[in-house]
């Protein structure tokens, strides 16, 4: 069995930071697995691996058991252990190169992304409709969680209260391109399965993060390439290649898209005889 490298975090809830003389032998007797020592968010005390195992479970069995044991050698206390996390160094590298503070909204960015006035925004967040994405109030006014409120304009306001939409002339295979991207950026069910629908499923790469959908790079002979372009056109999706920190093996030419506020919208609208917008 191929191994895979992990990295394995463990906390402990000690009363105190232990003293250098010891922080310093456990980085000596934990050396062999990039140990680091560090504290916990919680001002606890936290030690970190890096080893090859056949599976996470291995992995942090092995893990606990190197700490565990580096711990008592130093007289600790190992039950005071709070918790542990194991990740693939893979995952471990995609959370570092994160920014370390999430895209955040004021009110002229809400109103732009739910597509009301900034009055309206503020009537949203007095509802309490808005109180899962709202962060922080300053002088300035209300602060949000970007990500979350494109989550709440595609799947809660505007398929409920969501502004009058003029129709587009897309056909089956844009519409269901849209419909697809759209749900499987927020989460949700594909609102129908047809042979359109079932074909741009095939495209899919991955999940989504952060509303974001991986496609299998198109030809240009295919329909969906086409169809991409359209909805890009119409100001629906945006679309980019893959940098290099996400490229795999045999999929370097993947496309990113990211459904927009307005594509959602639509991907929402039914017609007036209740079936999506479709070019006849």
């Amino acid at each position: 069995m191929t191994q895979t490298s992990y990295n394995v975090r463990v906390e402990y809830d000690v009363p105190e930071t232990p003293p250098d003389e010891i922080i310093t032998a456990l980085y000596e007797d934990l050396a062999p697995y990039g140990g680091s020592i560090g504290s916990s968010p919680a001002g606890g005390l936290t030690v970190r691996l890096f080893l090859d195992a056949d599976s996470p479970v291995d992995a942090g069995t092995r893990g606990i058991e190197y700490v565990q044991g580096a711990l008592l050698k130093q007289g600790l206390d190992i039950t005071l252990m709070s918790g542990f996390e194991v990740l693939t160094e893979a995952e471990f590298d995609r959370r570092l190169a994160e920014p370390p503070v999430p895209e955040l909204a004021g009110v002229a960015e809400a109103a732009e992304i739910i597509q009301v006035s900034r009055t309206r925004v503020g009537q949203l967040l007095a509802e309490g409709d808005l109180d899962t994405y709202h962060v922080q109030s300053l002088a300035s006014g209300p602060i949000f969680l970007a990500a979350g409120l494109r989550g709440y304009a595609a799947t809660e306001h505007n398929r409920t209260r969501g502004v009058r939409l003029s129709p587009l002339p897309l056909t089956p295979v844009e519409r269901a391109l849209l419909e697809a991207l759209a749900a499987t950026a927020t989460g949700t069910p594909v609102p129908k399965s047809t042979a359109e629908h079932q074909a741009v499923a095939a495209c899919i790469e991955e999940m989504p993060r952060n509303f974001q959908v991986r496609l299998h790079s198109q030809p240009a002979d295919s329909s969906i390439a086409p169809a991409l372009a359209t909805l890009a056109s119409h100001k629906l999706i945006r679309s980019r290649g893959v940098v290099r920190r996400e490229a795999e093996p045999g999929h370097e030419d993947d496309l990113v898209i990211t459904v927009l506020d307005k594509g959602h919208r639509h991907a929402a609208a039914p017609t007036s005889d209740g079936e999506p917008q479709q070019a006849r």
